[in-house]
């Protein structure tokens, strides 16, 4: 059996020494893989990472304004940029979109490729990066063929890189919503939806479905609504995809609608009972691979009990999987 992985994701600069060191604080030798990362990519991070004996993993977006300095050009060397195709080289199209307003496959695929770009010079200058992490499949991939094409076409370019620049095929972290983890059509429903779903799988080292349960009322139950995108996989949708899914969660003190977490301003000791008995009842459900933290930032950190116990709710989450 494969060891259970930990996931923390999304911290600011003066959060992530205590991230590590409350990481390193459990379990010696681990008894999962840890990934850390956040936007962008950094060799300190990385070098610190590795020093923790840790597995580095940072975020690539595909908002508009997270996403800014990839949308601009492709970046390449003059000698690369004579090996590759000049039609896409420019900026992208949909100024402040997400999508753009045509041929949206064959852009997602050069956006995913820079990323790629971005990887390989950071890697020529001594970055170790053990994985990518893309956030992520949007709502509207539920209902409009255009965002599933351009989604699906990040993806291939962010797996399989350029192969003129002998880039080979790497598979990563790829973050789901719930809502369209359960809305999006099955690959049975037609060609272009078997293709978004086997660029999927041919890109996905993990699945993260981003969960953010509401800290309110049973946490059984939680864990059982939380549950259905990963039971969707398993029934039909993509059973090896069920079987390498991650939990996302958030440390829940910073008031976000998206984000849900502790929305009554309960006390921390309601707050880490509630979150242990989801771990737990998830855990049972449908046996993910992993659990994650999302969003190390504002209140979520103070004061530092707050990440201490988030990042302990991930070492508790490693022995309900166990190795």
């Amino acid at each position: 059996m494969a060891r259970p992985v930990a996931l923390v994701t999304n911290f600011s600069k003066t959060a992530f020494p205590r991230l590590l060191a409350e990481i390193v604080a459990g379990p010696r030798p681990p008894i999962a893989d840890w990934y850390v990362g956040t936007y962008g990519i950094s060799k300190p991070m990385a070098d610190a990472i590795a020093a923790a004996e840790l597995r580095y993993a940072p975020v690539f977006a595909i908002q508009p304004k997270t996403s800014k300095g990839i949308r601009e050009r492709r970046r390449v060397r003059k000698a690369e940029a004579e090996l590759l195709d000049r039609e896409f080289e420019g900026k992208i199209p949909g100024g402040n979109a997400v999508l753009p307003p045509s041929n949206q496959r064959a852009w997602g695929i050069e956006f995913g490729r820079r990323y790629r770009d971005y990887m390989r010079r950071q890697r020529k200058d001594g970055v170790h990066i053990d994985r990518w992490q893309f956030d992520e499949i949007l709502g509207k991939c539920a209902t409009d063929p255009a965002h599933r094409a351009f989604a699906g076409g990040i993806l291939h370019g962010l797996t399989n890189g350029r192969p003129e620049l002998e880039d080979e095929p790497e598979k990563g972290f790829v973050w789901f919503g719930l809502d369209p983890l359960t809305d999006i059509p099955g690959p049975a429903s037609g060609n272009e939806a078997a293709r978004f779903w086997d660029e999927v799988a041919q890109a996905t080292f993990l699945l993260v479905g981003e969960e953010y349960p509401r800290f309110r009322g049973s946490s059984e139950q939680a864990a059982r609504e939380k549950a259905v995108g990963q039971q969707r996989l398993d029934g039909g949708l993509h059973p090896g995809l069920r079987r390498k899914y991650v939990c996302l969660m958030t440390p829940g003190w910073t008031d976000s609608v998206s984000l849900q977490g502790n929305v009554d301003h309960k006390p921390p000791a309601f707050v880490t009972d509630w979150r242990q008995g989801f771990i737990r009842a998830r855990s049972e459900l449908e046996h993910p691979q992993g659990f994650g933290q999302f969003r190390f930032t504002e209140a979520n950190l103070r004061p530092n009990e707050r990440l201490r116990d988030a990042v302990a709710s991930l070492h508790f989450a490693n022995t309900q999987i166990g190795p």
